[in-house]
This record gives C-alpha cells, structure tokens and sequence, in this order.
C-alpha cells in the first residue's frame, strides 16, 4: 500500500481549554489560576517545541495573553459554552468546544483535509513529535490514532490524532450521548465513534510508543506519567502486543 507524507501544513493541534470550570461535577482542579497557568505553560511549550499551527478554543469567554493572540501560528477562540446542564459532565462541555472549532476556526475552514491532534490544553505531549512521526509515516485519508486500555472500552479523549472528516461525520454526531451522571463520558463516545468509523471501511491504530505527558488530570488532580519511563515503556509495548490480538477487528 502506498503512504503519502504530508506537510507540516496538513496538521493542526487542537487545544481544548476551559479555564473557569464553575464547580464542575467531577473535577478536582477548579481555580482559575492554576488552570491558566497550566494553559501558558502548555501553549508555549507547543510553540516552541512543534512545527504546527495551534488552535486554542476556550469556553468561558477568558481573554488569554496578548502575546498568544498576537502570534501568527495560533489563532485563539473563545464562547460562551459552558453554560450547560452540569451533571453532563466536563466530557460534555469538551465535545461542545470541539464542535465550535470545527464550526468557526479559520485554520480549517481553509484546509479540510486537515488532520487534527486534539489535546486537552492544560497538558503537555512531551513527544507529541514522535507520535506524529508515527501518524505521518503510514499516512492514510482516512485514518485516527488513539490510546485505549487493554479492555478496548474506551479510546482515551486527552490526546488523539483523527482527520477533519471522523469529527464531522462521526464524533460530533454522538456527542448527544455524553452524560457523566449516567456513567456514559467522553472516551465511551469516543470509542463508538471510532467502531463506526472503522465498520465503514476505515482505518486505526494504537500509539507506537507511549503517551509521555507533563501535567494532571483535571479529574483527580493525579499525575498523568509517574514512575520510572522503562516501566512505562514496557507495560505500553507489552499492552500494544496484546490489543493486536486480542482485538476482533485488527488494525488495517
């Protein structure tokens, strides 16, 4: 089969970014102030350390720092949509700043063959690079790049690599279905969305290497990568080996 390289043109990086949750049911980092400067943090390292645009979207009409609005690779957004039945849950509000981003960015509006890397804006990708690499080498139209735990029930929603077309046609129509109170979040959604997707003749894979981030869950205010990397890389490779086969619909 034939891959086809792209440029660095061809990828955006999505930031979601809620930076005044309002007491949010199940979220355990609510101050503004850590949450901004966990955003800045995050927004410079991906200036600095990533060749891409950046679209940062924001739902509680925050006015972030000139210095990031002014500067040509991003371009920032932010609504009013956070406004909404609380026991939905964060999912919920995430999916609905995804949907204003496919709606009202200018960055896509002018390339809809873009490819999206959707992060959760207070977190940092440490190799994020290396993941893209892997995105890029076996490139496809038709393609999402996701990490799931070893069950297959979930696709985790804090980093993810899909096309303009898997957010329009199949995740955002889903999006309905987020509701926390009913145990039913984001990364379950998410996951459907994928099946769908592949069920249409579509492709998938899992992360190479594993997802090394600098930052906590806005959930439990936890780590996300603690321990040593070697035990890290060896329970992702030894969890990668098991989902190629365990797996009914192998990866394509």
């Amino acid at each position: 089969m034939y891959f086809m390289k792209r440029s660095n043109n061809d990828f955006l990086i999505l930031l979601t970014c809620c930076v005044n949750p309002k007491d949010m049911v199940y979220t355990k980092i609510n101050d503004p102030k850590i949450r901004i400067e966990q955003y800045y943090k995050a927004f410079d390292y991906y200036l600095f350390c990533t060749p891409y645009k950046i679209l940062i979207v924001e739902n509680t009409l925050f006015d972030i720092d000139t210095k990031y609005k002014q500067n040509e690779r991003i371009e920032y957004l932010t609504f009013d949509g956070n406004n909404f039945d609380k026991s939905l849950g964060k999912g919920y509000g995430e999916a609905l700043i995804i949907k204003y981003a496919i709606e009202n960015s200018n960055y896509i509006k002018e390339n809809k063959n873009i490819n999206i890397i959707k992060i959760t804006g207070r977190l940092i990708v440490l190799n994020i690079n290396k993941h893209i690499q892997q995105f890029n080498d076996k490139y496809r139209q038709n393609q999402v790049l996701i990490d799931t735990n070893l069950r297959f029930d979930i696709v985790y929603s804090y980093f993810f690599i899909a096309n303009f077309y898997f957010f329009t046609k199949y995740f955002l129509k889903n999006k309905e279905m987020i509701n926390d109170s009913l145990k039913i979040y984001f990364e379950h959604v998410l996951l459907l969305s994928v099946k769908e997707y592949i069920d249409q003749g579509n492709f998938y894979d899992f992360f190479k290497r594993p997802i090394i981030i600098d930052g906590v869950s806005g959930s439990t205010g936890e780590k996300y990568t603690d321990g040593s990397q070697f035990k890290l890389i060896a329970r992702h490779f030894l969890k990668r080996f098991l989902l190629k086969f365990k797996n009914n619909k192998p990866v394509r």
